[in-house]
């Protein structure tokens, strides 16, 4: 049986900066690296690192992202803390689905998915849904939930808002400014899908503005990107009939939700009992392949260490013993899984 050092790993992990739809360096890696133990690994077309250890049922899906989002950042170690790009967000979690991989004794098939581009299109998983391995009866998600059992998430919709006008001399804006209509704009999105900082509301986040063309000329175009999250008992649909006209959904996806108590979930939170790690079921605030995948099979649990509010900000960093930890109970669960 492989036994994986799951700190070395993810230093090499990290090492290799991934971004979205620039996965190619990582899959060879990762796809080397699988083949030291596993003869059945392959690289679809999308770009995703697939591999199989078993047969005969039930098939149990381990699925963890390799995209970052964009921003390379220093990867440096102090004792059991990794800091650099996607520590939390992806690659602490899909380490320790590569140790479980390897390490766990499945009742029938095993099947590791390491996909790309979910921080972006979700391709990797879009090209999963048509094929490949054999279909899930259970499946756990990698994603930084702090060893929390996520069983739902909410909707995501990119919106964009675009604005012109004719410009003009910054002394003398007789036409209008577009700076200050794209902001009207979007303060009426938010008017118009009940903005809250709550789990049940809409949220809409800027997250791209676009405009100027320089310091003393009125902008003759702004564009504006919101993320908006949608909350459960709403879906794309609704989102679309709130939007003011002017305002273009680019792309979405709809609320995702499992039984708590979903086999998947209950052999979670039996593993984590055993090790001593008392188990927290969890609603996430924002999107995941989860959405898509739970169209497989509705036994399905994100899962992974990392803390999720340090995802995507300049100070990603995990402690490699909870990497660790993640593993070992997803070994335990899998063993029990029927």
């Amino acid at each position: 049986m492989a036994q994986v050092d799951v700190g070395k790993l993810l230093e090499d992990l990290l090492r290799i900066y991934s971004p979205s739809h620039s996965e190619w360096e990582l899959a060879r890696y990762l796809y080397a690296y699988l083949r030291e133990f596993v003869s059945d690994v392959w690289i679809d077309e999308a770009g995703n690192v697939l591999a199989v250890r078993g047969s005969g049922t039930p098939v149990v899906w381990l699925h963890a992202h390799m995209d970052t989002v964009p921003g390379p950042l220093p990867v440096k170690r102090e004792g059991l803390v990794l800091w650099g790009r996607g520590a939390v967000d992806d690659k602490g979690p899909l380490a320790a689905y590569v140790k479980a991989f390897l390490e766990a004794e499945p009742r029938g098939t095993l099947v590791l998915a390491l996909v790309t581009a979910e921080e972006d299109d979700s391709a990797g998983t879009e090209a999963l849904l048509r094929g490949g391995p054999p279909r899930p009866t259970h499946i756990y998600v990698g994603e930084p939930t702090n060893l929390h059992i996520a069983y739902a998430y909410r909707g995501g919709g990119k919106v964009v808002l675009e604005v012109a006008s004719r410009g003009g001399h910054a002394s003398s804006p007789i036409y209008g400014n577009v700076v200050e209509e794209l902001f009207a704009l979007y303060q009426e999105v938010k008017k118009a899908l009940g903005h809250a900082e709550r789990y049940d509301a809409y949220t809409v986040t800027p997250t791209i503005v676009q405009c100027g063309e320089a310091p003393n000329k009125v902008p003759t175009r702004c564009a504006m990107v919101l993320d908006v999250r949608i909350p459960p008992g709403a879906d794309c649909d609704d989102l679309k009939r709130k939007l003011p006209p002017t305002a273009r959904l680019l792309s979405c996806t709809d609320p995702a939700e499992a039984p708590p108590t979903n086999p998947a979930a209950r052999a979670l939170t039996r593993a984590l009992l055993k090790l001593g790690v008392e188990p927290k079921l969890s609603r996430k605030w924002g999107t995941a392949d989860f959405n898509m995948l739970i169209a497989l099979s509705k036994s399905i649990a994100a899962f992974g260490p990392g803390d999720p509010r340090l995802a995507h900000t300049e100070d990603e960093h995990i402690d490699i013993s909870q990497v660790g930890t993640a593993a070992e109970a997803l070994k335990l669960a899998i063993a029990e899984l029927r």
